[in-house]
């Protein structure tokens, strides 16, 4: 799943303030109100966004498992519905991660480069992935994905 498009798409279902979300939320919001994605897909959009932990189901009701009051949705926001589903793991680590501090509002992915390049230049011993982390860290964006696959990547080279 493109996690970037697929909080934006959350975040347009979760402009309605509850306490969860139906599968009949996320066809309204987002076949029929807005008709980003064809209704037959909703429920693989749904189970995608399980399996990626961006949604978590509790009591039969779907609940975003990020702040979705910093995602920002343009106006003129379309899906192109064959990026939407490309799995994101392809893409580089450190691309991966600007994209979930982007997706999350808090700041921009020059605002999170500069801030890992300024803690860089303190610390001798880390490479930039790290020092990214850190950022991520200090901005109380979940990183347990990536410290596991920074961790895995760290285990094939030795």
């Amino acid at each position: 799943m493109n996690k970037d498009n697929s909080r934006k798409l959350i975040a347009i279902v979760a402009a309605r303030k509850m306490e969860g979300y139906t599968k009949n939320d996320f066809m309204t919001a987002l076949s029929f109100k807005r008709t980003l994605i064809p209704p037959d897909l909703i429920e693989r959009f749904i189970d995608g966004c399980l399996k990626d932990d961006l949604l978590i189901e509790k009591d039969g009701k779907y609940i975003p498992n990020f702040s979705t009051e910093g995602v920002i949705v343009p106006l003129d926001f379309s899906v192109n519905i064959d990026e939407l589903f490309i799995d994101s793991g392809e893409k580089p680590l450190v691309d991966r991660m600007l994209d979930a501090v982007s997706a999350s509002g808090k700041m921009t992915k020059k605002e999170a480069i500069i801030r890992a390049k300024e803690f860089l230049g303190n610390m001798q011993f880390i490479d930039f992935e790290t020092a990214l982390l850190t950022v991520l860290s200090d901005n109380n964006l979940d990183i347990k994905t990536f410290v596991l696959e920074k961790e895995n990547s760290m285990n094939k080279t030795i």
